[in-house]
């Protein structure tokens, strides 16, 4: 049977009562979070995907997805890598426990970054397509929130199988974006958001369908663990999920500036009364090769 993992936070409102505001009149970098990860570097302004991981690394569901990708390589020795690492928190981690780890990403901004916050970790530029390893030098292979970004997704395992060894361990952790569930008194605002949030990414149901993807790629005892965020935290909600999904919103025209603004006062209000709530749903997915 598979177990859900979920993960609640709570919200506290700020000390000196000051009230949460998010600005969606400014540029909309948000946009480009959500259709250009896979470009950071021509998009003129890293500093935002850095910014924006970082965020996510300190949520307590970014802890939770993370944690469980480690367990699935607690007993994996060798050589692995992070691919799409980022600004390198999970490879950081990883050596901590242990791991010999390369951390692999497309963006030399993300690699730069994360050499700076990580000096003692290796890290270098390479993309998924073709990574920077012979074949089957890797025991294992770990991706998060990466898989999101590949309108191929079958190329990026192909590429995964070669450098793995035979019975290595590849596991990958994504979101499905219409899990996204918010508790707004406007539903049809809510629904436009998530699917211009969807719209927005080139494989928005990256999490759900990595199963199946791993099996047509010839991956054997593929293991799948729902982890549900639940975040009743309005800050971090807006931070990690809702200000970027909005924001791709307003940029495609899906919703208007004033259905926008009443959208988030709704939520505001809902925050204030301990009434509000925001779900989405990760899947981490470990598989064997042959």
């Amino acid at each position: 049977m598979t177990s859900v993992i979920v993960i609640a936070l709570k919200y506290q409102a700020p000390p000196d009562g000051r009230q949460l505001h998010v600005d969606t009149t400014g540029p909309r970098t948000a946009e480009s979070l959500a259709a250009r990860f896979h470009d950071v570097d021509s998009s003129g302004v890293p500093e935002d995907f850095i910014a924006y991981l970082q965020k996510m690394e300190e949520s307590e569901s970014g802890r939770a997805v993370r944690e469980i990708t480690y367990r699935a390589l607690e007993a994996v020795e060798g050589k692995g890598a992070d691919v799409g690492c980022g600004a390198g928190r999970a490879v950081a981690d990883l050596v901590r426990l242990g791991k010999d780890a390369v951390g692999v990403d497309s963006s030399q901004a993300m690699v730069d970054a994360a050499l700076v916050r990580f000096p003692h970790c290796h890290v270098v530029r390479g993309s998924a397509f073709e990574l920077p390893f012979e074949d089957g030098e890797l025991s294992w292979y770990r991706s998060e929130r990466t898989f999101l970004h590949f309108g191929t997704p079958s190329e990026a395992l192909s590429e995964a199988r070669r450098v793995l060894r035979p019975g290595g361990t590849i596991v990958l952790a994504d979101p499905d974006l219409a899990s996204m569930v918010v508790s707004s008194r406007f539903p049809e605002t809510t629904e436009a958001v998530k699917d211009a949030f969807c719209s927005a990414v080139p494989n928005p149901h990256a999490g759900t369908h990595s199963a199946s993807h791993l099996a047509d790629a010839g991956f054997t005892v593929v293991e799948v663990v729902p982890v549900m965020a639940a975040l009743n935290d309005h800050a971090s909600a807006f931070d990690v999920v809702l200000e970027p999904a909005l924001t791709a919103a307003l940029g495609k025209g899906a919703v208007s500036e004033e259905e926008a603004a009443r959208w988030k006062d709704d939520l505001s209000d809902l925050s204030r009364r301990n009434a509000f709530t925001a779900t989405a749903t990760f899947f981490v997915t470990t598989a064997r090769l042959g």
